[in-house]
């Protein structure tokens, strides 16, 4: 009877371990291990999204490999940014985005600290996987969360209106997400969509933006029951993501959510359940006499058409879009912002958040004591007339990078006017740069921005922008800039690949400073690489530059000990006629282990040849006939050194 009772779960027991054991399902860890150089350290994985997106076909997103310390040393002040694709920086990469320009603002003004900005957002998902995420970073020694979420709580993962629905209840999504750390359960979860897959052709076309595949509700009437649902839910959330903060006393920073409500149009505009057939049409009357008095610039009859059409259906968006749109040319600020946002509010189709969500955010921190960051406020006071619009708004809701900039600044003002990680006084203010400056210093160029025109470009050349059936036009490709970076935007050219082509063209035409942006930029990213910093090094020396050579060298030497970096500077220091310095360096080059794996014998050979003129220079003969017979055993083509050798009297 026992071995009845037991066999079941020795049995899945034993199928859980196997599975773990052939890794079914991939990795899922949100923190992982990796190798730099020789050195360990903690990164995002990249495939995390995988745990909340199992519809077949839908392209999941990655997260950012930002490295942070295994051992977290005493001075290091961590951050964990965590949302959505807004705080991932869409439709920008690395340095433009908000976490690391945070992060250049916070090194700046607390340069006693070694700061680490880790950012964890992830497009396409909401505050189930920020509330997820929460839990687990916890254990890496967070100083402070920051957290910008809310426009997704419809159509991102495990929202009410999207393909990855999993329910109205809370408490349900959450066992979802605990039992996915079994393999079992992931076996049984592919079984089923599988099955379903047989009988349901859903599959999403690899023309669809991720926007498209994620929706299964197109339509989410204001106040009706998927929205409430979705607003009680985002509220639980937040009051959860506020209480594990406080209970593992970390100190967080919830932010407001900004977007374009100037420039940009109700997606969907639906009227009430109760508007009937007779009322569309005196509403569809109502509206082409607003327009046609529009048209004419005759803005109070527009207006009084307008109302007309809204007192015969309050929620329909597109009225409210157009009265606002009068109110702005009129330049009634108040009504046109009262009207833009309740056009916002009313649209049907849910990629925007709600005023009641900032509302929601604002009493919920207030109640729990909690930062805010109000990016709300800050964008509104930056934008004309207090309307936001495509003035810092690419489309709907990711900012640009004048955008991300003023997202970072508001963050970072948080974080210092409420003492989050160090008391105000303890910044160094007297170091505080114009904001024009920290752009400069985000290493940002032309190349960024016209990565993210493309990808802005595809998102609204795509539905819900155009309708599907529309032609989709070229992204038109003007210069080498738009080429490498429309090529790193397809994934057809890696990002350190592209930067590096486009720093070596514009070294190549003579257009130094260009290239010093490229080279800056990527060793911002890839600060513990040595190839940003030796190719600048080249650039320089290229224009004569001999400090700013020999400084990029040697930055380059301390991220690593490289025999190519050796080399560079024994041919720099034989130019300058430093035989002592030369020596010294091609020296280093034959001592380091790393050169016999990584040089050619015939980089090798050439590097002996430089030696053995160095050492011919010194007038040490000896070694410059040992050196130049190693040359010749490494090269037997080397020109250079037989010519050398056969100059030396025997």
């Amino acid at each position: 009877m026992l071995f009845i009772v037991l066999f079941p779960v020795v049995f899945f027991v034993i199928l859980e371990l196997v599975l773990r054991y052939f890794q079914y399902g991939g990795n899922l860890d949100l923190v992982v291990k990796t190798t730099m150089l020789g050195k360990e350290y903690y990164t995002l994985n990249r495939d995390v999204a995988k745990r909340y997106f199992s519809q077949k076909g839908v392209a999941v997103p990655e997260a950012y490999d930002d490295l942070f310390e295994i051992k977290k040393q005493p001075n290091t002040k961590r951050v964990f940014m965590l949302g959505e694709s807004t705080m991932a920086g869409f439709p920008y990469e690395y340095n433009a985005t908000a976490p690391r320009l945070l992060q250049d603002r916070l090194k700046q003004l607390l340069p006693q600290f070694n700061i680490e900005v880790i950012n964890v957002g992830l497009s396409a998902v909401n505050s189930y996987t920020v509330l997820d995420f929460e839990k687990e970073l916890t254990a890496y020694e967070p100083d402070a969360f920051v957290v910008y979420v809310g426009h997704n709580e419809f159509y991102g993962a495990m929202g009410v209106g999207s393909t990855e629905y999993l329910g109205q209840w809370r408490w349900m999504i959450n066992l979802y997400l605990e039992m996915r750390q079994f393999r079992l359960f992931l076996l049984m979860r592919d079984a089923m969509i599988g099955v379903r897959n047989i009988f349901h052709s859903d599959v999403a076309s690899p023309q669809s933006s991720l926007m498209e595949m994620m929706v299964r509700d197109k339509t989410i009437p204001y106040n009706s029951d998927s929205y409430k649902i979705a607003r009680k839910n985002f509220e639980a959330n937040l009051r959860e993501i506020i209480s594990i903060s406080k209970d593992n006393h970390i100190p967080l920073v919830v932010s407001t959510l900004t977007s374009n409500l100037r420039d940009q149009k109700p997606f969907l505009s639906i009227f009430s359940e109760q508007t009937t057939e007779q009322m569309k049409q005196q509403w569809q009357a109502a509206m082409n006499e607003g327009n046609a008095s529009l048209k004419k610039g005759e803005l109070p009859p527009a207006i009084e058409s307008y109302k007309k059409a809204i007192d015969i259906d309050s929620l329909q968006a597109d009225a409210h879009y157009a009265l606002a749109q009068a109110f702005d040319q009129l330049h009634d600020t108040v009504s046109a912002k009262r009207e833009f946002e309740r056009a916002s509010d009313f649209d049907g189709l849910r990629f925007r958040a709600t005023n009641e969500f900032n509302s929601l955010i604002k009493t919920v921190c207030n109640e729990t004591n909690v930062p805010i960051a109000d990016a709300e406020k800050v964008f509104n006071e930056q934008s004309p007339e207090g309307i936001v619009g495509h003035n810092l708004i690419l489309e709907h809701l990711h900012p640009n990078f004048d955008g991300y900039s003023l997202l970072a600044k508001t963050f970072f003002q948080a974080i210092a006017d409420n003492d989050v990680l160090v008391p105000r006084k303890d910044f160094h203010w007297d170091k505080e740069l114009t904001d024009e400056k920290f752009k400069e210093l985000s290493g940002v160029t032309s190349f960024d921005l016209e990565g993210a025109n493309y990808r802005i470009f595809e998102l609204m050349h795509r539905w819900p922008f155009v309708q599907t059936d529309e032609v989709k036009a070229a992204y038109p490709i003007k210069n080498k800039v738009a080429d490498l970076a429309v090529a790193c935007a397809k994934k057809r050219l890696a990002w350190s690949k592209a930067r590096t082509q486009l720093a070596q063209w514009y070294d190549k035409n003579g257009e130094y400073a260009n290239a010093e942006k490229e080279y800056y930029a990527q060793s911002k990213v890839m600060w513990y690489y040595y190839l940003p910093f030796m190719y600048m090094g080249d650039m320089y020396r290229n224009m004569n530059d001999s400090v700013k050579t020999e400084e990029s060298y040697f930055k380059a030497l301390a991220t690593e000990n490289s025999p190519f970096v050796h080399v560079r500077l024994g041919m720099f220091y034989y130019d300058k006629h430093n035989t002592d310095k030369s020596i010294e360096h091609f020296e280093d080059v034959f001592s380091n282990e790393q050169s016999i794996v990584s040089m050619s014998a015939e980089d090798r050979s050439l590097a002996r040849y430089f030696l053995a003129a160095a050492y011919w220079a010194k007038q040490n003969k000896e070694k410059t006939v040992s050196n130049l017979q190693l040359a010749l055993q490494l090269d037997p083509k080397n020109s250079d050194a037989k010519q050398l050798l056969n100059m030396i009297p025997h």
